[in-house]
């Protein structure tokens, strides 16, 4: 694959991770929570993929907002369950 195709890719798979990250609120290393971890950790497996073009940049995008999606709906049921110490709960 060619260095510009790659930039491309790289540019655009930051973009929508960074604007992700920025809809939803959340700021992984600053909330130092598992669930947080756990995304961040898999959001990074998923740039490795879409950079050497493993999978096409739509599926990308499907899968990074399906899991800020699920990262929403996990970290919103730990608020609501009236659990005292809900960040650090997994």
């Amino acid at each position: 694959m060619d260095p510009l195709r790659i930039i491309v890719r790289v540019v655009f798979a930051y973009v929508l991770v960074l604007a992700f990250t920025r809809i939803s609120g959340h700021r992984t290393m600053r909330q130092n929570d598992v669930p947080s971890f756990v995304i961040a950790v898999v959001i990074g497996d998923l740039f490795d993929d879409v950079i050497w073009a493993e999978v096409p940049v739509s599926q990308f995008a499907v899968a990074v907002a399906t899991l800020f999606l699920m990262h929403l709906r996990v970290t919103g049921q730990l608020f609501h369950s009236g659990r005292r110490d809900w960040r650090r709960a997994a």
